[in-house]
């Protein structure tokens, strides 16, 4: 499991990483999307564009959402492997592994 330090995702990564939570959660609509990012930017989750610790992410949208954050989670793992070009989940584990799990993964080998 990736810690919150132990994050070996280039910078050009963590901002494709970026853009595919931003993506995934705009696709929920407006209010819905204001309200998430209200509370997780009130909690530190987002204040740092350029690195995101998808753990306490996750941690912080499941407060919010309960089981409604794994939907999230796997548009954002969908997003990242558009932004990806396919290279996502080449090396990645089994589809029967959680969304967190893949784009763990994916961070912990550095695919993105």
């Amino acid at each position: 499991m990736v810690g919150r330090d132990s994050n070996n995702m280039g910078g050009n990564g963590q901002v494709i990483l970026r853009q595919s939570i931003d993506a995934a959660i705009e696709s929920l609509g407006g209010p819905i999307h204001k309200t998430i990012t209200w509370y997780l930017n009130s909690r530190g989750v987002l204040s740092n564009s350029k690195k995101i610790d998808i753990n306490f992410f996750y941690s912080n949208l499941r407060d919010l959402l309960g089981p409604g954050a794994d939907l999230i989670m796997e548009e954002t793992w969908q997003q990242l492997q558009k932004r990806c070009g396919g290279k996502a989940g080449q090396q990645n584990p089994p589809a029967k592994c959680s969304p967190l799990e893949r784009i763990q993964k994916m961070i912990e080998i550095g695919e993105a």
